[in-house]
């Protein structure tokens, strides 16, 4: 059997000074391949315990995303910060900074309890895998459907053009069984047939859509500890155990309310997965996909309809530590075509206990923490940035874009209860951005509409322009905050447009509409101010 915690599944990148002989003390399973400054598979257990030796190397965004959550979940458990009273957290959590790795026998005396559960392909509880599909659902698909990379079924091909009956190896089967829980679309799936209930129609998986953010240090073992969220930020209310720990398997009609961090990153799955190996090879021929929990649609009784639409809607609305939440709307959504340096002013500000101002978002856990650590703990820490992980989907079964970025500043050097100018000059020079880009676009559109016959037509620069502004924008924008200089976003402004209606201003309808429209930029209005005076 394929076990999490003993095969080679996780990517690490060692530092190029780590120990070779702790290294190969404390993950010999990557050795002899592994080496300092290389990249190799590497067990559950043993990339934990070597986590202060290198940094996660993942190929893909949803599976980084997905196994960071995992990996903070066991990280709690094994180092006992699945505390509720956040007295004795801080106490803990400082215990841990000062010992700068997890204790090896702390790890192997978690993988000698719960080995059991973490093998992937096991007949009674594969790893956050449902085994009643196999009886509850049809013929299974081809490996493909568990690879969202590659084509599969009606979708369209992405970036992989892979056959769709080609085998998975285990290590990315267990890396796509995480993002499917993260990541996977509504629409139709399996139709499974559970206590009554029988469809085929799948909820969209808790962080689809989304943008999420995580500490980058350069050493795994901190991105860890910075990840545990403080019980202030999510409480903990009863036994906060992942699935693997549980002695049952999840009622699909009664999904679990979240009591704590790792309810919510780990047993919020929106999908149930279960694959089926080869014996012979060990690979993953088959796989089935199908609702989890039911959309409450598909039950007929009012009452359990109604229950599973107050269990479900509590289970949603339980935020997720690593996203930027908005009051209204959730959490802030990814778009390739919008910059992340217009929600990195979202990210710094932090909200300090007695302050009033109200804010619209909420960051994550983590920036709340770090904005409250001492000077000394943070020197000790060294540079923090931030890592966005995200794709650019709608609901369906479309994968458009993904995208990582880590920023080139320092977070802790710009959030608003540690350095509160700081924190506000990152709010000028993303407004500045914002109205420049404004600008951009009212003159584009300006001048097409004085150019084009049909007023209802659609401006044919202003997408790729606002684009290609956004683009620029991120160089100008970090060295702004980082030095207080002009950004000269307006400049920026009047040589895209410029570029943008360049052929068009050489021509007899063009000439005069785009330079009178360009005034817009050139000779901004600047708004009367309502006040008397006296």
């Amino acid at each position: 059997m394929f076990n999490v915690m003993m095969s080679p599944c996780v990517p690490m990148k060692w530092h190029h000074d780590a120990d070779r002989t702790e290294l190969a003390r404390l993950a010999p399973g990557a050795l002899p391949a592994a080496a300092p400054g290389l990249t190799t598979l590497t067990p559950l257990g043993e990339m934990l315990a070597a986590a202060h030796l290198g940094t996660l190397d993942i190929p893909n965004v949803a599976v980084s995303s997905a196994l960071r959550r995992l990996l903070v979940a066991l990280f709690i458990r094994i180092s006992g910060l699945d505390i509720a009273d956040p007295d004795a957290w801080d106490d803990r959590w400082d215990e841990l900074f000062r010992q700068g790795h997890l204790d090896p026998a702390e790890v192997a005396a978690y993988n000698s309890k719960w080995a059991h559960r973490f093998n992937l392909d096991d007949p009674e509880r594969p790893f956050l895998q449902d085994p009643r599909l196999a009886t509850e659902c049809g013929d299974p698909a081809p490996p493909a459907k568990l690879v969202m990379t590659r084509a599969s079924g009606n979708n369209q091909p992405w970036l992989d053009r892979t056959p769709q009956a080609a085998p998975v190896t285990p290590h990315e089967a267990f890396w796509w069984v995480l993002a499917w829980r993260q990541y996977g679309p509504c629409g139709l799936g399996a139709n499974r047939s559970h206590n009554g209930v029988t469809h085929k129609s799948m909820a969209a998986a808790p962080l689809r859509s989304a943008i999420s953010w995580h500490p980058e240090s350069g050493n795994e073992y901190t991105n860890l500890l910075l990840s545990a969220p403080h019980p202030t930020d999510i409480p903990v209310t009863g036994p906060d155990l992942p699935e693997w720990e549980q002695i049952a398997l999840p009622d699909p009609l009664r999904p679990e309310l979240p009591t704590g961090p790792v309810s919510r990153l780990i047993n919020r799955a929106a999908h149930a997965t279960l694959t089926r190996t080869d014996p012979t090879t060990g690979q993953i021929t088959a796989v089935w996909a199908a609702w989890r929990t039911p959309v409450p649609s598909a039950l007929k009784d009012a009452g359990a309809k109604k229950a599973l639409e107050v269990a479900s809607e509590a289970v949603t609305a339980a935020e997720d530590p690593f996203l930027i939440n908005r009051a209204k709307g959730g959490p802030v959504r990814a778009n390739h075509a919008r910059a992340l340096v217009r929600d990195f002013d979202s990210l710094v500000h932090i909200r300090r206990p007695g302050d009033t101002t109200s804010s619209a978002t909420t960051p994550p856990a983590w920036i709340r923490l770090l904005d409250t650590l001492p000077a000394e703990a943070l020197d000790h820490l060294g540079p923090i940035r931030a890592r966005a992980l995200a794709c650019h989907q709608d609901k369906q079964e479309k994968e458009e874009i993904w995208f990582e970025q880590v920023t080139p500043v320092v977070v802790a050097d710009y959030t608003s209860g540690r350095h509160p100018e700081m924190a506000a000059r990152v709010t000028s020079t993303r407004q500045t951005a914002e109205e420049s880009a404004k600008a951009l676009a009212a003159a584009l559109r300006s001048a097409w509409n004085a150019m084009s016959p049909d007023p209802r037509s659609e401006c044919p620069w202003t997408h790729d322009t606002i684009a290609v502004y956004w683009d620029r924008t991120g160089s100008r924008f970090w060295q702004a905050i980082s030095d207080g200089t002009d950004p000269q976003l307006r400049s920026l402004a009047i040589t895209l447009y410029d570029d943008a209606t360049r052929a068009d201003a050489a021509t007899p309808a063009g000439l005069i509409p785009i330079a009178q429209a360009r005034a817009i930029l050139t000779h901004p209005k600047t708004r009367r101010s309502t006040k008397k005076t006296t």
